[in-house]
């Protein structure tokens, strides 16, 4: 068994792997399969019951059978990861009782572990520099959320959270020694590699701007606010927090002081990198937008509507799925490209986009509606979303 020891990754992708045979993730493998060797992997110190098992694999499903479906399952994982110990009667998944558990005997190595050893040494090291490279060495393991490929189970949310502030608390470590020693070029390294695998955390967008504030970069960190304010918006439709506004104080405050004049502050006004497509902003524009259109509407003489577009999976009770993510990232992007200029959109919600559009009358406003669902239905990747549109005509 000491030859085939397994390396076992769980942030950014489950995986299983050594000399001898290789399990990645991918949806040509069956999900529940996966579920309960990471379950199992992730509680290898816990007995864990028949019912419990059950309550994980299947949630919401009332099989007449659960009992003889776990069985068929740990065979198949059985068989799946005896692949890995040719010529060796090596059995993975042990039943004693009532209550399954990951052989202890099995020697692998699990990157969550040893990144919260990391994490517990990190945090009890007094001397700067030992506690420095814990932190440095967990970082490395960091690879990405864990186990996103069932970000929605509950079980996984909890263990995400909970490593998630654990790798913050890393970077953040990382940074104060860093600063101490005015190293202000690695802090904007390390910031960047963090932001890759934990892209919302604002505290590490701030240890970047305030690295480059300490450069003297004060226009790199005026822009790369900007870009942080897009990105919440854009992609993920939140707003920053007041922490994230408050530096936004500090850089005006080391901005040069000097006043610009009209031409161009209509210039800078008129900027707009994305003039090709349509207006996208976070729910608070949106909604003075909407009181705009709504005080103004009754001198125009054209229409106004709101479009309210919500995509459901069809599969599922929950509204909140991998595949709606995926079919909200396409219609984001078709949004975007196929829209007007002067039209206005926002996310609304984790499965919705509202829309605001100036139209002549209602058939251009059906007109517009069956341009976005036709071309929306060409591009979805997944037939089980169904896109809904409801319209509001603002008066």
């Amino acid at each position: 068994m000491q030859d085939y020891k397994l390396t076992i990754n769980m942030f950014g992708e489950f995986s299983i792997v050594n000399e001898a045979h290789s399990l990645i993730t991918s949806k040509a493998k069956s999900p529940q399969m996966n579920m309960l060797l990471s379950y199992l992997i992730a509680n290898k110190e816990t007995d864990v019951t028949k019912d419990k098992l059950i309550d994980v694999l299947w949630p919401e499903e009332n099989s007449n059978n659960p009992s003889g479906a776990l069985r068929n399952l740990v065979y198949r994982a059985r068989n799946e990861m005896s692949e890995f110990f040719p010529g060796s009667q090596v059995e993975s998944i042990l039943l004693v009782g009532n209550t399954y558990h990951w052989n202890p005997e099995i020697e692998c190595d699990v990157d969550i572990y040893k990144f919260e050893q990391y994490c517990n040494l990190a945090s009890r090291e007094e001397n700067p520099d030992k506690r420095y490279f814990f932190n440095t060495q967990a970082h490395l393991l960091y690879k990405g959320e864990f186990l996103p490929m069932f970000r929605m189970e509950s079980w996984v949310m909890f263990r995400s959270n909970y490593y998630g502030n654990l790798y913050t608390k890393c970077i953040l470590s990382i940074c104060d020694y860093l600063n101490a020693h005015e190293k202000y070029r690695d802090i904007l390294l390390f910031c960047e590699e963090a932001i890759n695998v934990h892209p919302l955390e604002e505290s590490i967008h701030k240890e970047k701007i305030n690295a480059y504030l300490k450069l003297g970069e004060v226009q790199n960190a005026m822009d790369y606010y900007y870009s942080i304010v897009d990105l919440f918006n854009q992609k993920y439709g939140l707003d920053i927090t007041s922490t994230m506004q408050d530096i936004y104080q500090s850089i005006l405050s080391q901005m040069p002081n000097q006043h610009v004049d009209m031409d161009e502050l209509v210039e800078n006004l008129k900027n707009d990198k994305n003039s090709d497509g349509s207006f996208y902003c976070n729910f608070d524009i949106f909604k003075n937008i909407y009181q705009i259109n709504l005080r103004s509407v009754r001198r125009s003489q054209s229409k106004r509507y709101l479009l309210l577009m919500t995509l459901s999976d069809l599969n599922a009770d929950s509204e909140l799925t991998v595949d709606i993510r995926q079919e909200m990232d396409i219609l984001h992007g078709l949004m975007s490209r196929c829209l007007r200029r002067n039209d206005v959109y926002t996310q609304s919600s984790f499965c919705q986009f509202s829309l605001i559009i100036t139209v002549a009358n209602e058939a251009g406003c059906n007109t517009v509606v069956k341009r976005l669902r036709e071309r929306y239905t060409a591009r979805r990747q997944h037939s089980n979303v169904k896109l809904t549109i409801d319209i509001e005509l603002i008066m």
